[in-house]
């Protein structure tokens, strides 16, 4: 008999034959049979299929070569070719297996299961319980793939152990005098050990240790224990045991709440402390160091959100002392912003760390707060619109000036395209800014100037016009289009606005390069304007290709009508005529991109800043390479001392598993190598391993050169291990 309609039939019979068992649902006690053959010994109770036989019994299906059911006894028998498909995407394969009529017991012969990720495990023998328990005797777990050239050759890791248990219940694979195998050779022994299977994402348990080994912590090794609290929750134990410095507490908080996330992570140890004072080096016992590294977003409705960071440390050097951190600088904010429509708000409060050994932290400003807002009218009947942005500052510190700021801008700007094609920006703008202030030098930007110094109400109101103009022509070329763009531009304003009274906070930054050139406004900040009248000019060329290539040219420079003082030496802006400013910039497909940034001195043609990033090359063999030329020629009263260095990365994707690569940043201008190092990546479906060595040359208090080497082997289930020298 061949078909489900026999297999029908031979099932109707079972079920009657079965008036013991626990009442289940219809479609779950339904055993369906398909065969070649059956036959059915009624007497006797058993039923014998044979030849392609499926048998469903709820949602499990088993497949066999001839299969043999004791309604009596009520087992199944399989044999040839054994497979029993689970709901869960489990496939157990066998030679012979015998089960109960609900497939979920029974004893299985020569067993291998593959799982839903394809991770495979096999053994001499096996045992089904309760349907989600699988025991496997004198058993080998791997996640690898196996080599098709010769399936026989071990995997490149794989776990053998006397017995292994998957629990699908609770998502666990057990182990029982396990081996720990790697291209077939023993390397790590456990008497016991358990991992979540591939269904789970999160479970609570120790993870991967990392090892280590320094100049300045001894031998170390941290053991990080995973706390699963609930599906939006959980919390991260990574104690730190070395043998120089004791025992650092580390640890991370995570939640995801209706309205956002937030993150409190940390670390503290108690332990002596050297310290450099006076030109001497001090022991201070039994010191506490310690960092915090939190933060949290969280949306308040539908127009508003807040949020936090906190970054900070009790002293410079602990973070790059346990390697936490390579920071220079901790910034910690609170804030609060909204968005409706055309108009955005925020409040914000900044702290800062400065970790140098130069930084003086009591004169580093506290912002509480700092108030913005911004609003963009619609467009008018011919184009144009209003604007409004609004900023109030409170600026403290524990010892020097302070601020408080209150800056109100209104402006109008109007859009015009000409029939002939060209582009117009018309724009005025009208600010007021008022000041209270205490302990400013007029004569210097010094934070925390000496003797008696300047306080009291400072204001000032700035007009301000502006006017653009470009005019795009564009030619066709066979597989391109060329764009020549000639622009030039007016800003008009009053040429006064900067006296020493008002304190420069914000605005002490001024890169001058292309992206600002035709600003009204070339300051990064509120406190200084860009007062007076100037001209700029400027050419752009593009070339466009059709196969996404893409070319172009910009040249640009101001004229300052007026004289003032508004910008330092080697700024680029200090004379009536301005440095030429210029960007050149090619890319092709993703294997060529570069970009050229530069500025030249008009009277003497020298270049007083180069900038280069170029990234060349296919995944085979590519550079990545970076290079700052800074050499003002105003000397040394310039805002910007001479620089010049060169950073790049070499890599190669050597294989679809394989990466390599050398990096190094070289200061040229002091010829001083500041590091260096190489590293390199496999990975595949079960196995990332990465290396890396590095060579710094940066030294503080309490740390000076180093080499540091780090080795991580990521095992797919098993986790992380890493090891740093």
């Amino acid at each position: 008999m061949r078909g489900w309609a026999g297999g029908i039939v031979v099932a109707l019979c079972l079920l009657a034959a079965t008036p013991g068992r626990g009442q289940a649902p219809a479609d779950q006690d339904q055993f369906l049979l398909s065969a070649d053959q059956v036959t059915y010994d009624e007497e006797l109770g058993i039923v014998v299929a044979a030849g392609n036989v499926e048998i469903v019994r709820g949602e499990r299906i088993l497949l066999a070569d001839s299969v043999t059911y004791n309604e009596r006894a009520g087992t199944v028998t399989a044999a040839g070719n054994v497979s029993l498909l689970e709901p869960t995407g489990e496939v157990l394969f066998a030679d012979y297996a015998e089960l109960t009529d609900d497939l979920k017991e029974g004893v299985i012969e020569n067993i291998r299961a593959l799982l839903a990720d394809q991770t495979r495990i096999a053994a001499a023998a096996g045992r089904r319980t309760d349907g989600n328990r699988t025991e496997f005797d004198k058993a080998v777990f791997s996640p690898c793939a196996l080599c098709p050239d010769d399936p026989t050759r071990a995997p490149l890791w794989q776990i053998k152990a006397v017995k292994v248990v998957h629990n699908q219940k609770e998502h666990t694979v057990q182990y029982k005098d396990a081996w720990i195998e790697i291209l077939g050779v023993p390397v790590l022994y456990t008497p016991y050990f358990e991992h979540p299977d591939p269904t789970v994402k999160r479970k609570s348990g120790f993870l991967a240790p990392d090892f280590g080994l320094s100049d300045t912590l001894g031998y170390q090794i941290q053991i990080p224990y995973f706390w699963n609290i609930a599906p939006d929750k959980d919390a991260t134990f990574s104690p730190l045991f070395t043998t120089d410095q004791g025992v650092v507490m580390v640890g991370e908080y995570r939640q995801r709440v209706v309205d956002g996330q937030f993150t409190l992570g940390g670390s503290g140890t108690i332990t002596d402390r050297e310290e450099v004072a006076g030109g001497r080096s001090i022991t201070r016992q039994n010191q506490f160091r310690g960092h915090i590294d939190s933060f949290g977003r969280f949306d308040i409705d539908d127009n508003w959100r807040w949020g936090f960071e906190a970054n900070r440390a009790t002293d410079k050097t602990y973070l790059r002392f346990y390697d936490f951190s390579n920071e220079r600088t901790l910034t910690s904010r609170a804030f609060a912003e909204g968005f409706y429509g055309r108009d955005y708000v925020s409040a914000r409060a900044l702290t800062f760390q400065g970790l140098r050994q130069s930084d003086d932290n009591d004169e580093s400003p506290i912002v509480l707060p700092i108030l913005d807002y911004n609003y963009v009218g619609e467009p008018g009947r011919f184009g144009g619109y209003f604007t409004l942005d609004a900023n109030a500052l409170v600026l403290t510190r524990v010892q020097g000036r302070d601020s408080r700021r209150l800056s109100v801008e209104a402006g109008w700007t109007l859009p015009y395209t000409a029939p002939a094609g060209d582009i117009y920006t018309l724009a005025a703008t009208l600010r007021g800014d008022g000041y209270w202030v205490d302990d400013v030098d007029p004569t210097s930007d010094e934070p925390n100037p000496a003797g008696d110094n300047f306080g009291g109400l400072e204001g000032r109101l700035f007009p301000q016009l502006s006017l653009n103009w470009r005019f795009p022509f564009v030619r066709d070329h066979s597989g391109a289009q060329e764009v020549i763009e000639p622009m030039a531009g007016v800003v008009a304003a009053t040429s006064t606005g900067n006296q020493g009274e008002i304190p420069n906070e914000d605005s002490l930054d001024i890169e001058f390069d292309e992206t600002n050139l035709f600003k009204p406004n070339r300051f990064a900040g509120l406190d200084r304007v860009d007062s007076g009248q100037r001209v700029i000019y400027g050419l752009k060329w593009s070339l466009i290709g059709d196969d996404g290539g893409y070319g172009s040219v910009f040249l640009g420079q101001s004229h300052q009508i007026d004289d003032n003082d508004n910008f330092r030496p080697g700024s680029g802006l200090s004379d009536n005529l301005s440095d030429i400013v210029g960007r050149i910039q090619a890319s092709s497909q993703g294997y060529f991109d570069l970009l050229y940034r530069f500025r030249v001195d008009p009277e003497t043609l020298i270049t007083e800043r180069n900038e280069v990033t170029l990234s060349a090359g296919p995944p085979a063999l590519n550079l990545s390479l970076s290079y700052l030329s800074l050499h003002p020629t105003a000397g040394a009263e310039a805002e910007f001392a001479d620089r010049e260095e060169v950073s790049g990365v070499l890599g190669s994707q050597i294989n679809d598993n394989w990466y390599a690569y050398v990096t190094g940043r070289h200061d040229i201008q002091a010829d001083h190598t500041q590091s260096y190092g190489f590293g390199a990546t496999y990975r595949d479906e079960c196995l990332e391993l990465r290396a890396t060595a590095t060579r710094n040359f940066f030294r503080d208090e309490e740390k000076g050169p180093e080499t540091k080497v780090l080795l991580t082997v990521v095992f797919k289930y098993l986790g992380e291990v890493g090891a740093k020298f």
